[in-house]
């Protein structure tokens, strides 16, 4: 016997969803949306997160922010890893090259030189952090060290050959100034197309470029003033001489032979008077 559909439902017409979402089996809903120009979507997401955190959720519901801030915030701490991981293996290989704990030390300090120089450049620039330019910053770690173990290794090696320490830093400093100034030069000039480039792959690597530029030009002026100081402060003894096999530079020596010879009576009478001072002192 047939029998009528309305005998057993009613039907009544409403609103639903057009398709039913799960994760882990939990029925989920998604809220998209899209940012206008000129905001950052991890800054906004900041603010949706405090709102959300103040909303009192129903029994049985969680609210969670997903999306690219998610993403952001994850690669943000994968990236802090890496250059946590580069800095330590950084400052490891100068200590198996240099065979010392505190030459390294005095390199590894303009690190943080160079990354208050990208921060200044992201400032005037105008321009947000975001993830390229943190790949700047990795980048950097690599890049701005360079300068300071050419300071650190010449002025050791001088001081190996018989200079007092004064000398070696003032040497140093006039005789490298032009390779360290040369070496920041090739990279800031390198970056300079991607940081004012309007193309669309330039615009995304802008920031990177900018974080390389503000680093290495306020590190390389940084590094003839600050890491002299250091050496002077820190470095005490007297340097070792470091085996590196059949790659020795035979010359060394001979430089600080001929810094000796072209320094006057009054000079070398100056320096031993410091000389005598800081032992009496110790």
């Amino acid at each position: 016997e047939k029998k009528k559909l309305s005998e057993y439902a009613t039907i009544s017409r409403g609103k639903g969803v057009a398709s039913i979402q799960r994760e882990n089996g939990t029925r989920t809903m998604s809220v998209t949306c899209d940012m206008e120009d000129g905001y950052n979507s991890t800054l906004v997401g900041r603010k949706v997160q405090e709102k959300l955190d103040s909303y009192e959720v129903p029994k049985g519901y969680t609210v969670e922010m997903a999306g690219s801030t998610t993403d952001v915030n994850n690669m943000i701490s994968q990236m802090m890893q890496m250059m946590l991981l580069g800095f330590v293996l950084i400052y490891l290989i100068m200590v198996a090259q240099f065979q010392s704990l505190l030459s390294p030390f005095i390199v590894i300090f303009t690190v943080p030189l160079a990354f208050t120089g990208g921060f200044l450049g992201l400032l005037l620039a105008g321009e947000h952090l975001t993830l390229i330019s943190l790949l700047g910053f990795l980048v950097l770690m690599g890049t701005v060290v360079n300068n300071g173990i050419v300071f650190v290794d010449y002025t050791n090696q001088l001081r190996i050959g018989g200079m007092p320490k004064r000398a070696a830093l003032v040497a140093t400093g006039r005789t490298r100034m032009r390779p360290i100034l040369m070496t920041a030069m090739t990279t800031i000039l390198a970056m300079i197309p991607m940081a004012f480039g309007h193309d669309a792959g330039n615009s995304m690597g802008k920031g990177m470029a900018i974080v390389i530029i503000g680093g290495m030009a306020y590190a390389t002026l940084m590094t003839l003033f600050i890491v002299p100081v250091m050496y002077d402060i820190l470095y005490r003894r007297q340097p070792k001489v470091v085996d590196v096999g059949d790659d020795t530079i035979d010359d060394v020596p001979d430089d600080a032979a001929e810094f000796l010879s072209q320094m006057t009576d009054e000079e070398k009478e100056a320096l031993k008077d410091k000389t005598k001072k800081k032992k009496f002192r110790l």
